[in-house]
């Protein structure tokens, strides 16, 4: 690749040149840049006070992220003030005076404002060290021995200093700002807000304080900023200087890329093709997944299996906690059941190899009721040692001659286990002295830690089984996204568990969830309201007892109503999921995130958009509802909204408001068939018809790794209503998936305001029935490679 170099050494003054090649290099008074474009509105920036020989990071290294550059496409302009890199996108202008580096869109007007660097010691990072450590000296340190469950874990005095390091060590950059931008993003790191300017951000995995961390900002203004580090930093968003974003990191070098996506949706897209497209998990795992109480052997967890299908409560995952292991909290590579509480296998095949399932005991028994058995796990090792291996298998060196912690759980596998969950335990602390088998040390290690484990683990059981598993973690980091699901926590599954699915879901996380239900009496099944719409969803029992046969009869019928309810949307849930890997675009959708203009929602954070078409309200009984129609999902009422806030007691019998937007094109399905993991070959489409609207579903196999090839596909469903009538068509679905039915039965639930006087399908005069408001008009056997059009008059 050819490089461009200036070097103000020089008092030569060149003439303005065109080249197609990358990337800028730029030194002055010791201070080095580098600046290349990674797509045509992605830029990276890098700069050192040491050198100009610029590496790949670990994040980079270790494949979290694909920060590969354009090799061509890219203009080159120099004079004798300036340097500029374009890509017919963007501009980006670097200022040869004061190093300002300044990014414009094609028509030139700012994306932001100037971005300015700041060396060690300068009088900015002094200043921003001695704000961030006396408003983080309080936060404890990780190693305080209170991760629930683990009573061996030591404990470490805080460093009240700690927090910013060595200003003398440490660098900043600082970027203008306008003054109506907003601020979104930044993971788990605020459970006050999800607009984040006015705040600064720490971005250091702690437990029940930020588990998932991620460096990473977007604009109202459609643009987004991600510091490529593991090193801890903080986001100063227009807190200590107005109109002003600083980001102080512990390091002396930076290494951040600008993404100009046009809106915010746009910005989440470039940065989850740069840090990892989200996991999908298997389609059986966007049911309930359910966790036992700890002290539940296999008879009470198989008569937990029996009774739920018996009450009517659909459920596709039971995970065990450490009870399932011999030894509590075992961190080791020797672990292995609990053969007093559980049988696996037969007892006398306890220390007999190889390991093998047995359907007619537990795990199959398990599985002979519908359900999939996820087994919690926890680690506390050199996660490095796998990772250089891997690196150094690729290239024919020699290899570490360690173990990979993640190999043992091959046994359990083997054994009809199809997923885990990752608890941070120990994986979370601090680990001040560890030295790293890659020369790191645990200031670099220590958020990489929280992408390594669920990447290790992700590569461990698809290559064991070829499938996609059950996993998630309770910590995270960039990239993080991309390997497994996630959860907030040991943080319940209240106030603080909703900041989390908020600005998670605005940092590029779709698969997020919490500990639905652990929160006050009074609040559990308004718990259960919030958790129904979450994109997965878990129950741990723990040291509680959640059972739905448990609670009094009105709360039972609700547990069963809301349960039954989210197994009817699996398959917009599904669609929307496989939605978010391509577009990464979140299922838990912000107001702010879907409402760009509306400046009420700017920090609304007690409701949230589920996909397009839900508007849900947690913990009130008021909801602000964007200007146009909405209908309550309850009653069927329709409310007209100027942009207005409306209180809406919900009934007895229901734990929260739920709203659908008028227009909505819902996929629904028969929640029995859902609960054995249909294909969807049977649908019911519910439509709110209102002017022009569309839906694009999309569908792929259940557990296989083939989307990743395209094996996708999309139906677009559209509905056009007037005053004469209502026209919908189901377009020939697109692209294909292994075993995709040919056909399908489509149940059209059309909800009106008026009888109608005829109904047509495909121009021919059909059956249909009134359910209320509700038109219901059915068809069988739909050839999926062709048009469905009904009419109704």
């Amino acid at each position: 690749m050819k490089t461009f170099v200036l070097n103000m050494a020089f008092a030569l003054i060149l003439l303005p040149v065109h080249l197609c090649a990358q990337p800028v290099e730029y030194g002055k008074n010791g201070i080095n840049y580098r600046i290349e474009a990674c797509s045509d509105r992605i830029i990276r920036i890098r700069v050192s006070p040491h050198h100009a020989n610029f590496g790949e990071s670990l994040l980079e290294r270790y494949s979290i992220i694909n920060a590969k550059p354009l090799t061509s496409g890219v203009e080159i302009n120099e004079s004798s003030d300036d340097v500029r890199l374009s890509t017919g996108a963007l501009t980006v202008t670097l200022d040869k005076n004061d190093c300002g580096i300044c990014i414009e869109d094609a028509s030139g007007a700012p994306i932001t404002g100037k971005i300015i660097f700041h060396k060690a010691a300068s009088d900015k990072c002094i200043r921003l060290a001695s704000i961030i450590n006396g408003r983080y000296a309080s936060t404890p340190a990780n190693r305080s021995g209170s991760i629930i469950g683990d009573d061996e874990s030591a404990s470490e005095d805080k460093n009240l200093e700690a927090e910013a390091g060595d200003p003398s060590g440490s660098s900043a950059i600082s970027i203008g700002l306008k003054d109506n931008e907003k601020f979104y993003g930044g993971g788990s790191t605020s459970r006050e807000h999800i607009q984040h300017r006015g705040e600064i951000l720490r971005m250091w995995t702690t437990y029940q304080k930020t588990e998932i961390p991620i460096p990473f900002l977007m604009s109202s203004s459609g643009w987004g900023i991600y510091l490529n580090s593991t090193r801890k930093s903080f986001f100063d968003v227009a807190c200590t200087e107005d109109n002003c974003l600083n980001i102080y990191h512990t390091g002396q070098e930076v290494d951040f890329f600008i993404m100009a996506g046009g809106d915010m949706p746009g910005v989440l897209k470039q940065y989850t093709g740069l840090t990892g497209s989200n996991y999908l998990l298997p389609k059986w795992a966007y049911g309930l997944c359910f966790g036992p109480n700890m002290k539940e052997d296999q008879w009470d967890i198989l008569n937990d299996a029996v009774r739920f299908r018996e009450c009517g409560v659909p459920c596709s995952v039971f995970w065990l906690e450490p009870q399932w292991m011999d030894k509590h909290y075992d961190f080791s590579t020797s672990k292995k059941w609990n053969y007093e509480r559980f049988t696996p296998e037969y007892f006398f095949r306890e220390k007999k190899w190889p390991k093998q399932y047995y359907p007619s005991l537990f795990i199959g028994r398990l599985n002979d009721l519908g359900y999939h058995l996820g087994l919690w796990i926890c680690a506390d090792y050199d996660l490095s040692i796998a990772e250089e291996d891997a690196i150094a298998q690729a290239s024919g060196a020699a290899l570490s001659g360690q173990e990979h912690w993640m190999n043992h759980l091959t046994t359990f596998i083997d054994m009809g286990a199809e997923g885990f969950k990752l608890d941070p335990a120990r994986t979370i602390n601090d680990h001040t002295g560890r030295n790293y088998y890659n020369g790191c040390g645990d200031d670099q290690m220590h958020n990489l830690n929280q992408v390594l484990l669920p990447k290790q683990l992700n590569q461990m059981y698809r290559k064991h089984t070829g499938k996609r598993g059950w996993f998630h973690y309770c910590a995270g980091w960039s990239g993080t996204q991309h390997w497994g699901a996630s959860t907030s926590g040991d943080n319940g599954g209240g106030r603080t568990a909703l900041f989390d699915q908020l600005n998670l879901g605005n940092s590029g996380f779709m698969n997020t969830s919490c500990d639905v239900m652990y929160v006050s009496e009074e609040q559990k099944m308004q718990s259960l309201h919030f958790g129904t719409f979450l994109p997965w969803m878990q129950i741990n029992s723990w040291c509680s007892m959640f059972q739905p046969f448990y609670c009094n009869r009105e709360d039972r019928n609700i547990y069963r109503d809301y349960i039954r309810l989210r197994y009817s949307l699996l398959p917009y849930i599904y669609s929307l999921a496989i939605e978010g890997v391509l577009t990464g675009m979140p299922i838990v959708r912000s107001m702010p995130l879907c409402f760009p203009e509306d400046r009420q929602v700017d920090d609304m954070w007690t409701q949230y958009m589920f996909g397009p078409s839900l508007c849900v309200g947690i913990f009130t009984d008021e909801i602000y509802l964007p200007e146009g129609e909405w209908i309550d999902a309850w009653n069927g009422e329709t409310v007209k909204s100027r942009g207005e806030i409306f209180k809406r007691p919900y009934p007895r019998n229901k734990a929260g408001i739920l709203m659908i937007r008028n227009g909505s094109i819902i996929p629904k399905t028969d929640p029995d068939s859902a609960a054995a993991t249909d294909i969807f070959s049977r649908l019911t489409l519910e439509i709110h018809p209102c002017g022009k609207s569309s839906f694009t579903l999309y569908d792929c196999d259940e557990e296989s790794y083939a989307y990743e090839q395209g094996l996708i596909s999309s139906t677009v469903i559209d509905c056009n209503a007037s005053s004469k009538s209502i026209d919908i068509v189901v377009h020939p679905v697109k692209g294909s998936f292994e075993n995709m039915p040919p056909e399908k039965d489509y149940v059209f639930c059309v909800f009106l305001d008026h009888k109608p006087s005829k109904v047509l399908v495909n121009g021919r005069k059909t059956h249909w029935k009134l359910n209320g408001r509700a038109v219901e008009i059915e068809v069988k056997s739909h050839n999926t490679n062709e048009y469905l059009t009904v009419t109704i008059l």
